[in-house]
């Protein structure tokens, strides 16, 4: 698209320091901590919050995190205590093992949470606004031209009402998840060959937890045609989903949310969780999301947390690394 055709997208242009696509966990990160620096930060979200997404799970690095942010008091009042994972195989002779996190070599985080993350992206992009950035809600990022000598981006967006807006910044960051806003114009994305899985998830109530203290600790369960993770919230909910081979989820000839409870009817140890369980949700599905991009930055661009990479969920460390790279975004914006 040229130059004359992409200004006449819209006629008024928004400037700020830095232009942030994707309110999630990596946005909402690096647009606080610029804006404490005194930059003028915009971020545009295509959705509203608080809105549904998957990736419960949260790390012990993450609290840290959280505390530097200044919004450790508000997630620990929404968080579900999280000290362990336990892993279910019938595959082994130890049928069932815990690991916790005091246990690690670095004793000093032995814990996270479980959150629900309508709440939990909330408070971040919340804490954001509260710390000077500008957060513009209902609004899709459609396109970018780089400007000139590295003189900085333009990025067109439009918002829910159809109304298009345009913001020249001399800095853009990329946001934006499983979008992949940046990696897609550039070309840059790659599918991982090796990781090209696929999930089923939905929301449960009255499914059965472990007792006292690991009630919320994530169990995985392993099973014929991949893994399930049994994730407990706070308010009661269990996050329940399947991680499984893409020629299984093919294989699919009924609806999904009969098809998901067939999939659980797999593997015993979990189905006897839920056996008094009602799930709360429809099943939702996603296939071949492991990727990465070729680049993680230009002269005046990064990509943060998922819009560069995703990769297995197993371990949960989606939203610390999103985080933990929107510190190290900042500081390279900074510099």
């Amino acid at each position: 698209m040229g130059k004359d055709e992409m200004s006449t997208l819209a006629p008024a242009t928004q400037i700020c320091d830095v232009l942030v696509i994707g309110g999630g966990p990596a946005g909402s990160t690096i647009s606080a901590l610029l804006a404490s620096r005194g930059y003028q930060v915009t971020v545009l979200e295509k959705a509203r919050h608080p809105r549904f997404h998957i990736g419960e799970s949260l790390l012990p690095a993450n609290l840290p995190l959280l505390q530097e942010l200044g919004v450790a008091e508000e997630i620990r009042r929404i968080g579900m205590a999280k000290w362990g994972a336990e892993f279910n195989s019938h595959y082994h002779v130890e049928k069932k093992q815990t690991f916790f996190f005091a246990d690690a070599w670095d004793k000093s985080m032995p814990m996270a949470y479980q959150v629900r993350r309508s709440e939990f992206d909330e408070i971040l992009i919340r804490n954001a606004e509260r710390k000077g950035a500008k957060v513009t809600e209902g609004c899709r990022a459609n396109a970018v031209e780089f400007l000139r000598d590295n003189a900085g981006v333009l990025v067109h967006a439009q918002h829910g009402d159809g109304r298009q807006e345009t913001w020249q910044a001399r800095f853009l960051v990329d946001a934006s998840g499983r979008d992949t806003f940046l990696g897609n114009r550039l070309k840059s994305k790659r599918r991982n060959p090796k990781h090209n899985g696929s999930a089923l998830y939905a929301h449960f109530r009255g499914a059965q937890r472990l007792d006292g203290r690991e009630e919320g600790n994530i169990s995985l369960f392993w099973f014929e045609h991949g893994w399930f993770w049994f994730i407990p919230l706070a308010d009661g909910t269990t996050s329940v989903g399947a991680v499984v081979w893409p020629h299984y989820l093919k294989s699919r000839s009924k609806p999904v949310n009969e098809f998901f409870q067939e999939t659980i009817d797999m593997c015993p140890a979990l189905a006897a969780r839920l056996v008094n369980a009602q799930r709360t949700t429809d099943v939702e599905a996603t296939g071949n999301y492991s990727y990465a991009c070729d680049q993680t930055h230009g002269p005046n661009y990064l990509l943060l947390g998922d819009a560069f990479a995703f990769i297995d969920p197993v371990f949960s460390s989606g939203v610390m690394l999103a985080m933990q790279s929107a510190f190290i975004g900042a500081e390279t914006i900074d510099t």
